[in-house]
């Protein structure tokens, strides 16, 4: 399962460097790889200057690779998800959205992690969301049993995890 773990930790920062700013970090911790992604849409009306509107997206990434994914364990990668990806958040006029996405891999899960993995949420509005929103969504691979769990905002990333995880294992065989 660890040999899995590793490759599917390479193949996940590998994907998200085609349209991400990853920052791989140092070996011995849980934390893999931090990856930010920033979008700006706007329209204008014969010159820049003259701007009608603009929307910026941002969502931040945190790859966590743990052998067992337990109660303790989701907490703290809640936790420093949070305390992390808050302070880059900078709401104004143009913020629209912001992403803070745990895409967790571990070997065994307990179901009690799982099913309180499920109903984790946050969303902050900034300025009755006149200058945006934050939500923070999460999702995780548990590679002994196959299983993807992830809260209602972070379907899409556990979708994105299972096609990497069925891809990596087929490359192993």
């Amino acid at each position: 399962m660890q040999q899995l773990r590793q490759q599917l930790e390479k193949a996940a920062v590998q994907s998200y460097r085609a349209y991400y700013d990853v920052e791989e970090l140092p070996e011995g911790g849980l934390l893999k790889a931090r990856c930010a992604y920033h979008s700006r849409s706007a329209q204008y009306v014969l010159v820049k200057k003259a701007e009608l509107w603009a929307a910026e997206t941002n969502e931040y990434v945190y790859l966590w690779s743990l052998p067992r994914l337990d109660e303790g364990a989701l907490e703290e990668v809640f936790q420093a998800t949070l305390s992390d990806g808050m302070p880059r958040i900078r709401p104004h006029k143009d913020h629209m959205s912001t992403f803070l996405t745990a895409a967790v891999l571990c070997d065994r899960a307990d179901p009690q992690a799982l099913h309180r993995l499920k109903r984790l949420k946050q969303r902050k509005n900034f300025r009755l969301s006149l200058h945006g929103w934050m939500e923070f969504r999460i999702a995780a691979a548990v590679l002994d049993c196959g299983e993807f769990a992830a809260n209602r905002p972070g379907r899409e990333t556990a979708q994105f995890l299972e096609q990497l995880a069925a891809s990596v294992s087929k490359n192993l065989s």
